[in-house]
């Protein structure tokens, strides 16, 4: 696939988070533009090799981050750029969803900190910490806990992990995910502000629960709840906008001047995130440093 020179090419099979950078960088040296699965690499240092070699070769870089793309995100962000919310003074981000003992104990990499680097952050939780990251401008972390309280298959990993965050204009977030719940799926994000609360979910079609505020906020939520797409073929909380990611990533490929919503330095921010988030896990006491710092190939390894 690497020595092809154009056209359209199936991925390989998925491979562990821990073959994303030696996948990555080889497709990047042939010269492909890459779209890789989350994470973009285990550690923030490969993230940011990654990242170099993107720019150094002039090649497009992007990790997929689907939810980034779906209309009530979108609407929110422009929501919160307009001033509808006022200013964010707090959130709350649950993602719950059940896997069996058969979906670690029949792979060889996930649940296990070799392969996955940790499990129901880093996999499951990754689109709702993105998400959030993305609106509030950037997070950094306050505490962390996780819990290995209801391992299935033989997992290493967390099961459960729970964290106070911080927006730069001080909003507290609070951010829970577990892969241990009897619910198959199901996510939250609330966001409230001085001047208005929305709450909303990434589960397909991306349901808009709640938009209270000024009027012009509950006349730009009315037509978010007009906007619903049919459902998907297959796992419907996949979504269906990797289309439109993959039409973004199209458009940079196609004009270096294009900037995208989901590129590799968006990627390596979020995977600073939440590797910030398992060191102040694994720290003892849960509480962050002071310094409070976190701030066309394919590679796929869906959660």
């Amino acid at each position: 696939m690497l020595g092809a020179p154009r056209g359209a090419h199936r991925p390989p099979p998925p491979p562990p988070h821990a073959g994303h950078h030696e996948l990555v960088a080889a497709a990047l040296m042939a010269g492909k533009h890459v779209l890789v699965e989350k994470p973009l690499a285990m550690t923030v240092e490969e993230g940011a090799a990654l990242t170099a070699l993107a720019e150094s070769a002039g090649r497009v870089l992007s990790v997929v981050s689907q939810h980034r793309y779906d209309p009530v995100v979108t609407a929110v962000r422009d929501w919160i750029a307009d001033g509808l919310l006022g200013r964010l003074v707090s959130g709350t981000v649950s993602l719950q969803c059940g896997r069996d003992d058969a979906y670690y104990a029949e792979s060889y990499w996930r649940g296990t900190f070799a392969g996955e680097g940790g499990s129901a952050l880093v996999n499951q939780g990754y689109h709702a910490l993105d998400v959030t990251r993305w609106l509030t401008g950037g997070l950094t972390v306050v505490g962390a806990a996780t819990g290995h309280t209801a391992p299935r298959g033989g997992m290493e990993t967390e099961d459960t992990l729970a964290a106070v965050l911080r927006g730069p204009q001080g909003a507290l977030v609070t951010y829970q995910v577990t892969v241990a719940s009897s619910i198959t799926w199901r996510t939250r994000i609330e966001l409230v502000g001085t001047g208005g609360s929305v709450l909303f979910d990434l589960d397909h079609p991306g349901t808009l629960h709640l938009a209270e505020g000024g009027d012009a906020l509950r006349a730009a939520a009315r037509t978010v709840r007009g906007q619903v797409s049919p459902p998907p073929a297959g796992i419907g909380y996949y979504g269906i906008s990797h289309r439109r990611q993959i039409a973004d990533f199209a458009a940079a490929v196609r004009d270096p001047r294009h900037t995208m919503a989901a590129d590799g330095t968006a990627g390596l921010e979020t995977l600073r995130l939440l590797r910030e988030m398992y060191r102040t896990a694994r720290s003892g006491d849960g509480a962050a440093a002071s310094s409070g710092t976190a701030g066309v190939g394919a590679v796929v390894a869906r959660g």
